[in-house]
């Protein structure tokens, strides 16, 4: 990455954002449950806290790269820990975590028509994968009505193996947060084999 902060930086810490906008839903359905066991004092203690204010406030801009990647472990850890100890609780709450995932992700709906290219866009502005060096999504067709792209790494496991969670679980919370993204458009979202990925038009 540059030694200077650009438009790539501020599109980074935007996902950096939106990710403790969930785990603020999150904390916020299981408040609303009466069953807040893990307050979000209790995540900052145990995870760290993150200032979310303007990124040039912030950043230390002599160590650009280093700043944004811990910023990523914070959040990577803050919800691998929140999802993991609620379940552990309780693992009956899954398909509530999963309603939440869902309307996180309507939030961020993308428009009726648009298409395949542009939706697989929209996920990568909004659903954290590490650093954009990681090259994590790799395309391998890419037309209007349909897209295929290939997982190269899950960035993910090593938070989730760390507080002793199951990475599938966010993977199933993920699957979620597309489908609400998808809510008012024609185009369905299909994992298939080898960790390959397909978003492509209804009846295609």
């Amino acid at each position: 990455m540059s030694a200077y902060l650009g438009p790539i930086h501020y599109w980074l810490y935007n996902k950096i954002r939106l990710q403790e906008a969930w785990i603020r839903d999150i904390l916020e359905l299981s408040a609303q449950e009466g069953r807040l066991t893990i307050s979000g004092e209790t995540l900052d203690s145990v995870c760290g806290r993150l200032e979310l204010l303007p990124l040039e406030e912030m950043i230390d801009e002599g160590n650009i790269h280093g700043w944004l990647q811990e910023r990523i472990e914070i959040t990577e850890t803050r919800l691998a820990f929140l999802v993991t100890e609620l379940l552990k609780e309780d693992a009956s709450r899954l398909p509530d975590l999963q309603q939440a995932a869902n309307q996180f992700g309507k939030k961020h709906a993308v428009l009726n028509g648009i298409g395949a290219e542009e939706v697989l866009r929209a996920m990568e502005d909004t659903l954290l994968d590490g650093m954009p060096c990681d090259h994590v999504n790799q395309v391998l067709e890419s037309e209007t009505d349909k897209v295929v792209w290939r997982k190269t790494q899950c960035v993910h496991r090593e938070y989730w193996e760390r507080v002793s969670g199951d990475v599938a679980v966010y993977d199933a919370l993920r699957e979620e947060i597309i489908a609400g993204m998808l809510t008012h458009s024609d185009l369905e979202f299909h994992a298939l084999r080898n960790n390959e990925y397909e978003i492509s038009r209804e009846g295609r």
